[in-house]
């Protein structure tokens, strides 16, 4: 999926406050119909990061919050914390002065709060206040899958704020972040960009041949194309487009689910997608 403008790439850069704390460890059991068949589990604590403007005298506290990051973090599974980060880290990509690598979620936030207090000083700043919020939660846990689903706002002092959401599947018992070639035959791309666009068109109420309208989407030249976000669902292959990635800031986030059953020749035997076969 290409990017087509900064103000694109800005409106994927969100998330990640005066404190850091872990929550109880909570354990997540694998989805009913698994239960007693031998498949891993992922035990998990959440961590959360919290910031607040120095400068706020409201008595809750809450109103005063600029930064609340909640994220899980996994026992045993350092690729999948890893990959967590990474993504957390890459909401809020501070284009001009890039961060360090190995920079840690905590550094980050204490970037962002520098940057507002910077912010604050302009004239234009009144009545504004920064806002950078993001999350994780389990999406789906059945056998061996785990997916976890990222959501993040910000809002950095423009017309609007923005949102974003993002995905991670992985194989718990293989410890491996899984992508779609991990589940999908060898050279599955063509035919899974025709089997997806037919589900868009349909989903649009478009034609199904010819061109796509003229100046409805942004994909580059006009040629549907798949979003680098998706999720290995029960029902099929979840792809989310965010926004302003194909349509306007108004149209919000777009969905589109391809159903296993369409895959049929394309999906990959022995993938922790079997258990969704009939």
């Amino acid at each position: 999926m290409n990017k087509y403008s900064p103000l694109f790439l800005f409106l994927l850069a969100l998330v990640l406050g005066t404190g850091a704390c872990t929550n109880a460890p909570r354990e997540k059991l694998s989805d009913p119909h698994a239960a007693g068949a031998g498949f891993d589990t992922a035990r998990y604590s959440f961590k959360t990061i919290t910031r607040d403007d120095p400068d706020c005298d409201s008595a809750d506290k809450k109103a005063c919050r600029i930064i609340n990051i909640r994220y899980q973090v996994f026992d045993g599974h350092p690729a999948l914390n890893d990959s967590v980060n990474r993504k957390l880290l890459a909401v809020y990509p501070f284009e001009e002065t890039p961060l360090p690598s190995k920079t840690t979620i905590e550094e980050q936030a204490d970037r962002f709060m520098k940057q507002y207090e910077e912010f604050k000083k302009e004239p234009y700043s009144a009545g504004r206040r920064y806002e950078l919020t993001s999350s994780t939660e389990t999406l789906t846990e059945s056998q061996n899958l785990l997916t976890l689903q990222l959501d993040a706002y910000t809002y950095s002092g423009g017309a609007h704020g923005a949102s974003f959401r993002s995905f991670i599947n992985y194989d718990i018992a293989q410890k491996k972040v899984l992508l779609l070639n991990d589940v999908l035959k060898n050279n599955y791309r063509d035919s899974l960009l025709q089997v997806a666009e037919r589900v868009f068109r349909k989903n649009e109420g478009l034609a199904q041949h010819g061109p796509l309208p003229k100046d409805a989407y942004f994909f580059k030249d006009n040629k549907f194309d798949l979003s680098n976000a998706y999720a290995f669902t029960p029902q099929g292959i979840l792809f989310l487009y965010n926004e302003y990635e194909i349509k306007p800031y108004a149209a919000g986030r777009t969905e589109l689910l391809v159903k296993y059953g369409l895959l049929k020749n394309l999906l990959r035997p022995g993938t922790v997608l079997d258990q969704f076969q009939k």
